[in-house]
C-alpha cells in the first residue's frame, strides 16, 4: 500500500479469528483463577487483600531500584545518601499494579490507615501526590512475600496439569513454552462441557 507522499505503509494487523479469541480466553480464565487463589490466600492468612499486597511490592521496589541507582552514583562520586524511602506517583503507582488512578488513590488511603504506607510529594514536583512505603509496610511484605510466592507456586502447578492452561503456566514457570513433544492445547468446541471437561 502506497500513501500519497508516495511511501510504503504497513498493512493494519489482521483482526483475530476465533481461535486466537479462544486461546485469549483460556489466558484470562488462568489470570483470574490464579489472582483469585492469591487474593484468598492473602486475606485469610494476613488480612491483606492482593491489591494491597501489590501496591507495596510496586512501592518497595521502587525504593530498590532507587537505592541500585544511589549506589552507582555513589561509585562515580556524586551519590547523596537517601533519608527516607522513595515516592512513586499515582499515575505510575496504578500503571505498576494494573488499577485505575480513583482505585489506587483508595488503596493507598486504606494502607495509609494501617501505617503501611504514606502519602509524599512527588519527586520534582511537590503540588502532584505520590505515595511511598513506611518501615512497618516493608516488614509486612517480607513476612507476607513467601505466602505469597508459595501460593503462586502452587496454582502454577495445578495449571500445568491443565490441557487447556498448560502452555501459559509453563511458560510463567520456566520462561519458556510447555515440555518439548507436548502438544499443543486444541480450542475448545462450541459444545457445552462433557463430563471429565478439566477446562477452568
Amino acid at each position: 500500500m502506497t500513501n500519497t507522499a508516495g511511501h510504503e505503509e504497513e498493512p493494519p494487523p489482521r483482526p483475530a479469528d476465533d481461535d486466537e479469541d479462544d486461546r485469549w480466553c483460556m489466558a484470562v480464565r488462568l489470570l483470574g483463577r490464579v489472582e483469585r487463589e492469591l487474593d484468598e490466600t492473602l486475606s485469610r492468612g494476613h488480612g491483606l487483600p492482593l491489591s494491597e499486597y501489590r501496591a507495596l511490592c510496586a512501592l518497595g521496589r521502587a525504593d530498590t531500584e532507587a537505592d541500585a541507582e544511589s549506589e552507582a552514583e555513589d561509585r562515580g562520586g556524586v551519590g547523596v545518601e537517601k533519608a527516607e524511602a522513595t515516592a512513586l506517583r499515582m499515575g505510575e503507582l496504578a500503571d505498576r499494579i494494573g488499577l485505575k488512578d480513583s482505585s489506587v488513590t483508595r488503596l493507598v488511603a486504606r494502607l495509609e490507615g494501617r501505617g503501611l504506607a504514606e502519602r509524599a510529594a512527588a519527586p520534582g514536583d511537590g503540588r502532584a501526590v505520590a505515595a511511598r512505603i513506611t518501615l512497618l509496610g516493608r516488614q509486612w511484605y517480607a513476612e507476607i512475600t513467601p505466602t505469597y510466592r508459595a501460593a503462586l507456586g502452587r496454582a502454577l502447578e495445578s495449571s500445568l496439569s491443565n490441557v487447556y492452561l498448560a502452555d501459559l503456566a509453563a511458560w510463567v514457570r520456566t520462561g519458556e513454552s510447555a515440555v518439548a513433544g507436548a502438544h499443543p492445547a486444541q480450542p475448545p468446541s462450541t459444545a457445552g462441557p462433557t463430563e471429565g471437561d478439566d477446562r477452568p
